[in-house]
């Protein structure tokens, strides 16, 4: 069925994890798209892709953001009449049968207003036993793993560029259901994630994941939960703004390079209200 197309953004890859990423999808769909990010290590990436027969590479000359480059994967399902675009991060691992999962969910529902399916997701970094796995609406998914819909994608306007990265997939869940379509996520364990170098502190009344994030990535973190805040200006992106305070607390009191994260994250939330 030439129904799903997937794609996978590219930026400086470990090769190991993706020759491992594309072992597990290649075999379940008729293309996989590779966006190349202006990757240092770009030969490396293409002596891996050549071994398979139904990977195309478009390559960017720059770091255009992941937003960008998101943009491109959905674009290319369009006009080459893929329905659905299975998103994918350079170092997910997916189940050999999430393809034959997301299908069996489209031909059993309509999916006419649905804009994104997802499935539950497990953290290399963490052991969860205790979650239950049951079919639901949920408000917001990380791109990696996600069935969008590329008429839905066109309807909303696309990945938001002006994020470049970090928090393009809370944008796009907020459009999506801003213009009314669901986000289903199957009861389904169907990708392996790494989020960062996490770890886990015990702050006493919960827990709490602290990511090990460069200061590139809090940068961005900060500036786009600003920019979202003044975007949509509801009590739902307030919250993951004031998680990002609380996460930029927690990243100087537990963190290296503690006062460097400080500084740029500061920046970052400053520089987000400033975004037109």
């Amino acid at each position: 069925m030439n129904d799903i197309v997937a794609g996978i953004v590219l930026y400086n890859p470990d090769i190991e994890r993706l020759q491992e990423n594309l072992s597990h999808i290649v075999r379940q769909v008729s293309k996989v798209i590779c966006v190349d990010n202006g990757s240092k290590n770009v030969d490396a990436v293409n002596n891996v892709l050549k071994n398979y027969e139904n990977v195309e590479i478009i390559y960017f000359s720059q770091n255009k953001g992941i937003a960008c480059a998101l943009n491109e994967i959905v674009r290319y399902a369009e006009k080459n009449g893929f329905s659905w675009v299975l998103t994918l991060d350079q170092d997910s691992v997916c189940d050999d049968s999430i393809v034959q999962h997301y299908r069996n969910y489209i031909e059993r529902n309509d999916t006419k207003r649905i804009g994104c399916i997802t499935c539950f997701i497990k953290d290399r970094n963490f052991d969860d036993e205790s979650k239950k796995y049951q079919e639901q609406d949920i408000l917001y998914c990380i791109t990696s793993g996600s069935l969008m819909n590329t008429s839905a994608m066109r309807e909303v306007g696309y990945f938001d560029e002006k994020m470049f990265i970090d928090k393009v997939d809370v944008d796009i869940c907020i459009n999506l259901r801003n213009h009314g379509y669901r986000i289903v996520q199957i009861g389904y364990v169907g990708l392996l994630h790494e989020i960062g170098h996490a770890k886990q502190i015990n702050l006493g009344f919960r827990k709490w994941e602290l990511y090990n994030h460069s200061s590139f990535r809090r940068y961005y973190m900060c500036r786009n939960a600003s920019y979202l805040l003044l975007k949509y200006r509801s009590s739902y992106v307030l919250s993951f703004f004031l998680k990002e305070i609380f996460q930029t607390i927690l990243v100087f009191l537990f963190e290296k390079e503690k006062m460097l994260k400080l500084k740029v994250s500061v920046v970052g939330f400053i520089k987000g209200f400033l975004i037109r």
